[in-house]
């Protein structure tokens, strides 16, 4: 992950692909409804 794309999510400026999200879900443990709603 580069200094941009963590910037992007700090700023609520990223949109993740499908897979990321699912993929980032899964490390995390948490459900994908938990941490959705941030980037809306």
């Amino acid at each position: 992950m580069t200094r941009q794309t963590i910037n992007a999510i700090e700023n609520n400026k990223y949109d993740p692909s499908l897979e990321w999200v699912f993929n980032l879900s899964y490390v995390l443990g948490r459900p994908i409804v938990h941490w959705s709603s941030s980037f809306i």
